[in-house]
């Protein structure tokens, strides 16, 4: 071909790659991620199935659990699996077929999954009246949970009730876990430290962490008040409580968490309160709400709502 017929079709090919670049960087766009779905600036909601539609994890970074997590679930739940009114997520004090059988029941051990009372745990449990739902649940007014006025929920509890939104933080020598649930925060000492002996009970105890693998930090946690029940239908502890919280990193917006519960004391053998429970990462920029319990308000139900509440045979 002569030189000015090539020449000649240079212009051509130009044009021809011109057209083409849209095609192609659609090809290589980067896929949507969490970050580019919008929330409200303030209060945020939560994240749902639908709003993660089109949204691609990418893989997760190397020993960082940093960021905002919801555990509220999908659209569809209900309730959501993070609010667990029937007790502990793996361990729900429920009948088989019967979310709150009429009139109650005293005794759970023919409840879905039984836990292995001892039988001072058991002689315990017995002690305590559960509100809201449950096979043991009793009338508000007639309960005597501590979290119904305002007392804190305590750790685990916070994680087997009340479980949205939390917040981690990582610094240099220990690591915040900020829970939306009461505004309450834990610190998780990660500098070597080893956990006391015969601590001085506290409220959310004490805790120590460390990263087991590159995607798995692991929490023990002891020193727990024995004023605090586990869940929300008064499963008991003592002080002899350890809980373990495995954090399992699956991807960039997606963690997983296992707790389990080790008390001697009260049962014959560890259990899991969670197994591998999801938790979402939110958009930056996610807002959390607050969310108390405000003895003002408290007292203002029972004023409002309390006597018409109390059984007629009661």
């Amino acid at each position: 071909m002569p030189k000015r017929s090539i020449w000649m079709l240079l212009p051509l090919g130009l044009v021809v790659t011109v057209g083409l670049l849209p095609t192609l960087g659609a090809q290589t766009a980067s896929p949507r991620s969490v970050d580019d779905v919008e929330v409200d600036p303030w209060n945020s909601l939560p994240l749902r199935g639908l709003d993660y539609e089109g949204v691609e994890s990418t893989p997760a970074p190397r020993r960082d659990l940093s960021g905002i997590w919801d555990a509220t679930g999908d659209r569809t739940d209900s309730p959501p699996p993070g609010i667990q009114h029937n007790g502990a997520y793996e361990h729900r004090a429920v009948l088989p077929g019967n979310t709150r059988p009429p009139g109650g029941q005293a005794d759970e051990r023919n409840i879905q999954n039984p836990l292995p009372f001892t039988p001072l745990g058991e002689a315990k449990l017995k002690t305590h009246r559960p509100t809201g739902q449950g096979v043991r649940s009793v009338p508000a007014v007639l309960g005597d949970d501590s979290a119904n006025i305002c007392d804190p929920p305590g750790f685990p509890r916070m994680a087997l009730s009340e479980f949205r939104n939390l917040e981690i933080v990582q610094l240099p020598d220990h690591l915040l876990i900020l829970n939306q649930n009461f505004r309450t925060w834990r610190t998780v000492w990660t500098d070597g430290r080893e956990l006391q002996t015969d601590p001085e009970p506290r409220w959310y105890g004490y805790s120590v962490g460390e990263w087991v693998d590159d995607y798995t930090f692991v929490v023990q946690t002891v020193g727990l008040t024995e004023k605090t029940w586990l869940d929300n239908q008064g499963r008991p502890h003592s002080g002899d409580l350890r809980v373990e919280e495995r954090f399992h990193r699956v991807d960039n917006d997606h963690v997983e968490l296992t707790m389990t519960i080790d008390d001697p004391t009260m049962y014959t053998e560890r259990w899991q309160g969670l197994s591998r429970f999801p938790l979402r990462r939110q958009p930056r920029g996610f807002d959390i709400r607050e969310m108390y319990c405000a003895p003002s308000d408290v007292a203002a139900y029972e004023e409002d709502f309390g006597d018409s509440a109390v059984p007629s045979n009661q």
